[in-house]
């Protein structure tokens, strides 16, 4: 469990161990990784029309994924974004986001 856990970081507080602000900053890449990552999930799921691991009638399916370097104030975070088979499928969560550079996986 991270140190963003309200708990744990009181913890560690009470037993003399501080959290420097690059453990919080790290902290916070991975959440917004996770973040963005759960988003682009759903986004792909719904451009398709089926959950993951679901049969269907397509011949649109998942396809691995871009890796993506997006620039934040935290530094660059490095996230993965699903593509599908057939290419259709346009990102629109992160409108407006700064990625670094762009490499297939």
């Amino acid at each position: 469990m991270g140190i963003l856990n309200l708990e744990e970081y009181k913890r560690r507080l009470e037993s003399g161990n501080p959290v420097t602000i690059e453990e919080l900053e790290n902290e916070l890449k991975v959440l917004i990784k996770e973040m963005i990552e759960a988003a682009t999930q759903s986004e792909l799921t719904f451009h398709l029309g089926y959950e993951k691991n679901e049969k269907s009638d397509t011949d649109n399916y998942r396809n691995g994924y871009n890796k993506k370097s997006l620039k934040s104030k935290y530094g660059e975070i490095e996230v993965n974004i699903p593509r599908d088979r057939n290419s259709t499928f346009v990102l629109t969560s992160l409108r407006g986001c700064r990625f670094a550079r762009t490499s297939q996986s």
